[in-house]
């Protein structure tokens, strides 16, 4: 199963608990990169968010495990580009 949603919910949870003058989160940023990195390598990964992604929309849901279905969607764009 895909990591990027749970790795972004992580970094935003790690945002929200963020102090200015702390560092970056950067154990949540480097998950979502490796999440990322893996999706666009891997179609079932792709598949299984596209497919999680397309349950939210049918459930008029704007989330996904806290994370705001237009994050996802912006993963997915390459997809729906009709250049």
């Amino acid at each position: 199963m895909s990591d990027v949603i749970p790795a972004l919910a992580h970094l935003m949870a790690a945002f929200q608990n963020w102090a200015p003058g702390e560092g970056a989160p950067r154990p949540a940023l480097e998950r979502v990169m490796d999440a990322i990195e893996i999706l666009n390598d891997n179609p079932e990964a792709k598949a299984e968010l596209r497919a999680a992604v397309a349950d939210a929309r049918q459930r008029d849901a704007l989330h996904v495990d806290g994370v705001p279905l237009i994050v996802l969607r912006c993963l997915l764009l390459e997809e729906e580009r009709h250049d």
